[in-house]
């Protein structure tokens, strides 16, 4: 359907924008069931994102068919300060209701357990006398090395869990998290607008009515950080002077060190390559030179300096780290499969219906009166780069990896609000705002996180089954269920049982451990009337496996894990 020339330019947007999810969707679907069928991918477009963002572009058309008034927003800071402290509320409640406190993925499981023991003052966890041969086994994807258990992320992401933990709680967090990054955007809007109330009213309203901003602070992923320190890092960014200058590097250096060096210097690009293009050379150079100094420090220092002063030099028989070209084969594998289109749907699925609609507006106002680059320069840029990096990112609620630039696309859409206003030679009407709410709040919200946790609760539920299990020793046999490998975890006090994923279990420990005290297997068998789907890939493990099971027959170990 094409827009008549005279058409208001804000219907024009929201029938195009209806239009391209839809579009988006459909395409989804085609190329998700064409390229990778029965994964996890597969599932999540399927069973949520479909049913979400279809919803959205339809909403979006129908609200292009309304008169939607000419009342312009007006909405004070108490309020708004207010919004946000619910939300925390919300945050912190949906850490028992929605996700229950349970870490369904292994990001999760990492950031908990390193958290644990550096609240203890420790380095890593001790590995028991006498579970060195299990160790692995007991806590998959962990370093084993110099007797401890150490988590192979970066640190601070669970050092501020850790210290969330000595304040009681490690969930507090995320709401905690959430807060300072709604002050940092704030701060960012008011300064890029400061004649201006209603881009900060805009970009803030949008952050807090994402889904995916919610759901992620009730969980212990990183991604709640990354859009805190982000935000604070532009607040402190556009104050153009040498204390902003300083702080701005301080914050990117926490902010490169939470989980994975690579996500604050997707959002830092696009403000070095503004700089570059408004003729700010030394300021460019100076943030190159400061994410140059962040991958030295988490790149060589932390991992080099750091941990060999803590933990002393990595045994000759420590695995070697993955080879760059090794990591750049595999990105690109996920593109070649297509997997942007489905990480750009799920990213869209999961946030308030105007804000890709408002950031592409935004993105139209490249330049100002006089032909020189606006910060929207900066905004579009670090965007342009997160959406062509969207490689799979397995477990998250909506697309976790563009977290971090949720503060450009806020700042971008606001922009985008403004350039609507100007088009239209009037404010815009603040019903179109509440509209793209009132939806979040009552179908995108609701719908999405009550679908998440049906998701999680068989895994929660069968965690559950695992502690309950009256034996010395669990084996869990990956090939059971898709993903119930990551049911194995020290979450606690190490005690009976201790679970064991299968994978990781020495065949010439198994006669020991049956010998020892009472063994049970959790696989199918358990994982399918739990309601866990199937997809259990056991990858390079699958011989292994096979052994390890003819193994315990022949030694009548290893009866299943009872359900009630």
């Amino acid at each position: 359907m094409e827009p008549s020339a005279s058409a208001d330019p804000v219907q024009s947007l929201l029938l195009r924008s209806g239009i391209a999810a839809l579009l988006l969707c459909a395409l989804a679907a085609i190329t998700i069931r064409h390229t990778v069928p029965d994964t996890l991918i597969d599932y999540y477009f399927f069973h949520q994102d479909a049913w979400l963002l279809g919803a959205s572009g339809l909403m979006l058309c129908v609200l292009s068919r309304f008169d939607l008034g000419e009342r312009p927003l007006a909405l004070r800071a108490g309020p708004l300060a207010a919004c946000v402290i619910v939300a925390a509320v919300l945050a912190y409640a949906g850490s028992f209701v929605v996700m229950e406190r349970f870490a369904l993925s292994r990001d999760e499981i990492m950031a908990d357990f390193a958290a644990d023991y550096f609240r203890r003052g420790q380095a890593g966890r001790p590995i028991p006398a006498g579970l060195g041969a299990l160790a692995s086994a007991m806590m998959p994807w962990a370093g084993t090395e110099h007797g401890l258990w150490t988590s192979n992320y970066l640190p601070v992401s669970s050092l501020l869990r850790a210290a969330a933990w000595l304040l009681g709680d490690p969930f507090f967090a995320g709401p905690l998290l959430l807060v300072i990054g709604c002050g940092g955007l704030w701060m960012s809007a008011r300064r890029i607008w400061p004649d201006r109330r209603e881009p900060a009213v805009v970009a803030l309203v949008l952050a807090l009515t994402s889904t995916q901003l919610l759901a992620n602070a009730m969980t212990a992923y990183a991604m709640t950080a990354h859009f805190a320190l982000n935000a604070v890092w532009l607040a402190f960014y556009l104050r153009r002077d040498a204390r902003g200058n300083a702080a701005a590097i301080a914050i990117g250096l926490l902010a490169t060190g939470l989980h994975q060096i690579q996500f604050h210097m997707l959002f830092v690009s696009g403000f070095i390559v503004w700089d570059f293009a408004s003729g700010r050379r030394r300021t460019a150079t100076l943030y190159v030179g400061a994410c140059i100094g962040y991958l030295v420090v988490w790149g060589i220092v932390y991992p080099d300096v750091v941990l060999r002063w803590l933990l002393g030099p990595p045994p000759v028989t420590a695995e070697p780290r993955l080879p760059l070209g090794a990591l750049l084969m595999k990105f690109a594998g996920r593109i070649g499969d297509l997997q942007p289109i489905s990480s750009l749907a799920r990213f869209a699925a999961w946030q308030n219906v105007l804000l890709l609609p408002l950031a592409f507006a935004g993105a139209r106002d490249l330049r100002d009166a006089d032909g020189k680059p606006t910060i929207m320069v900066a905004f579009a840029a670090s965007c342009t780069v997160g959406l062509l990096s969207m490689v799979y990112q397995g477990h998250g609620y909506g697309y976790r990896y563009l977290h971090g630039l949720l503060p450009c696309l806020c700042l971008l859409a606001a922009g985008g609000w403004v350039h609507l206003s100007k088009g239209r030679g009037r404010p815009m009407p603040a019903t179109l705002l509440w509209a793209g709410c009132g939806f979040a709040l009552l179908f995108t919200a609701p719908v999405a996180l009550t679908l998440s946790r049906s998701f999680l609760y068989p895994y929660a539920a069968a965690y559950r089954v695992l502690r309950a299990a009256p034996a010395d020793v669990v084996l869990v046999d990956g090939r059971g269920g898709a993903f119930i490998e990551d049911l194995v975890r020290i979450d606690g006090p190490i005690a009976r049982p201790i679970l064991l994923d299968l994978s990781f279990v020495p065949l010439r420990v198994l006669p020991r451990l049956c010998a020892a005290g009472r063994v049970m297997i959790f696989d199918q068998m358990q994982a399918r009337p739990l309601g866990i789907r199937p997809g259990g890939d056991a990858g390079k493990y699958e011989r292994h496996l096979v052994a390890s099971r003819a193994l315990l027959a022949r030694l009548h170990c290893g009866q299943p894990v009872p359900l009630g």
